[in-house]
């Protein structure tokens, strides 16, 4: 039986495992699914029946794009490891944004969460950049 949304979102919105409270911080959330980290109604991946996520993988040396979005099937809501559909996204910028981009219209996802999820794609590939280390000659005289 399927619960709505809105009830299942007023059950867990107070209390819930995934919740991260701080002092001057706007209420944070950990759950996996939830795009933008913020405890609410809009970005719950608990609460809805569309949930969407945008993360990293580490495997060994390798970081990849992960896109997580909920099972189609309703049976497979209440069963934690089958509840999520991964999907591995390409790390080019060009044909990762337009695989994000299917997926969601293939899904009939939100169209408000399409932008926040291209800007999360984004800011994710950005994070695998690392800066390089400029080498300092030992013989050169230290610059004043």
């Amino acid at each position: 039986m399927a619960v709505p949304s809105a009830l299942l979102w007023e059950c867990v919105k107070k209390h819930n495992s995934f919740m991260r409270k701080s002092t001057n911080m706007p209420t944070m959330s950990a759950e996996e699914g939830n795009l933008s980290g913020l405890h609410s109604a809009k970005f719950s991946g608990i609460a809805h029946t569309k949930l969407l996520g945008l993360a990293t993988q580490k495997t060994g040396a390798k970081e990849t794009v992960v896109l997580a979005i909920r099972n189609p099937k309703s049976s497979r809501a209440s069963r934690p490891k089958t509840r999520l559909i991964k999907t591995g996204i390409k790390k080019n910028a060009k044909k990762g944004l337009a695989q994000v981009e299917q997926k969601l219209a293939q899904g009939h996802y939100r169209p408000d969460l399409i932008p926040l999820a291209k800007a999360k794609y984004e800011k994710i590939r950005m994070s695998f950049k690392k800066k390089k280390a400029t080498p300092h000659s030992r013989r050169a005289p230290a610059a004043k």
